[in-house]
């Protein structure tokens, strides 16, 4: 399994967990390391707007929107939890296409060309200092819908998880995965540099859990708080301990419509479904 740590590393594997489900920026650490190859499966949703990168080409040109050769690029950024930074130099790779790599750049934006149109993607993080982190699993847009933009990661280094110790009341096993997401309200995301959760919301994932497992909401001062039965205006939540497999996480809350999201739980990662491609309200 990618980035073997030594048990108090993994201690603090859950400290991710609580940076990462709200938005943030942080420090960069030393070179990456290599992910993982798997196999996923996710429905695809919502608006995103971004800037183009450079990155590894997978492959010629599309001969139609999902016929045999047709492609799409995908592009997003590496933020590091705390004051607006990034994360460069970390390796993204792609669960569903062994061998198909990139690096984040000086600003931490990656991309990718030439990608499979209709194909599954969970996008992999990997560099020395921080978790692995799993993106969401996507279906890769239509060749005619244009490209897959924002993609992105939140990414806590060591120090932050260090950080944060004394506020975790649990033990990560190394053997299941961490799973965390924010329930984001319309026309918000990590690019606005403002609080964007969706307060008063429920969050479920299938298959189902025991309660041990979470959900765990974050209060408004970005603390995960175990008597909360709804999301904060952080709209932060977690799954503690998840036994690897599949899942599809579900928002809900009156009146308001959010995108479902599929992830892949392997052992010893960090999944974390970041907006604007997480539990993402839309009109």
């Amino acid at each position: 399994m990618p980035l073997h740590r030594p048990s108090d590393r993994r201690s603090s594997l859950l400290l991710s967990l609580a940076l990462v489900a709200c938005s943030g920026g942080g420090s960069t650490s030393d070179a990456g390391s290599e992910a993982s190859s798997g196999s996923g499966e996710a429905s695809s949703g919502g608006e995103s707007t971004g800037s183009a990168g450079t990155g590894t080409d997978t492959g010629g040109e599309g001969t139609g929107s999902t016929g045999a050769g047709a492609v799409v690029d995908v592009s997003g950024d590496a933020f590091a939890f705390g004051p607006a930074t990034m994360v460069s130099g970390a390796t993204v790779t792609i669960l569903e296409q062994p061998g198909v790599s990139t690096v984040t750049d000086d600003d931490g934006h990656f991309a990718f060309e030439g990608l499979p149109a209709g194909s599954e993607a969970t996008f992999v993080f990997n560099r020395s200092g921080y978790p692995t982190i799993y993106t969401r699993t996507f279906t890769l847009p239509d060749a005619d819908a244009g490209p897959l933009e924002r993609v992105t990661f939140q990414a806590p280094d060591d120090s932050t998880f260090a950080a944060l110790a004394l506020i975790v009341e649990i033990d990560p096993d190394p053997a299941t995965c961490q799973i965390a997401s924010t329930v984001t309200r319309i026309g918000v995301s990590l690019y606005d540099g403002v609080a964007h959760g969706e307060a008063g919301a429920t969050v479920t994932i299938t298959p189902a859990l025991p309660p041990e497992h979470g959900p765990v909401y974050f209060n408004a001062n970005v603390i995960p708080q175990k008597d909360l039965v709804e999301t904060s205006a952080d709209g932060g939540v977690l799954y503690t301990n998840v036994p690897p497999g599949t899942y599809v996480l579900r928002a809900s809350k009156a009146g308001v419509n959010f995108d479902e999201v599929t992830v892949r739980c392997d052992a010893d990662v960090l999944v974390n479904p970041s907006p604007p491609w997480g539990l993402q309200a839309r009109p």
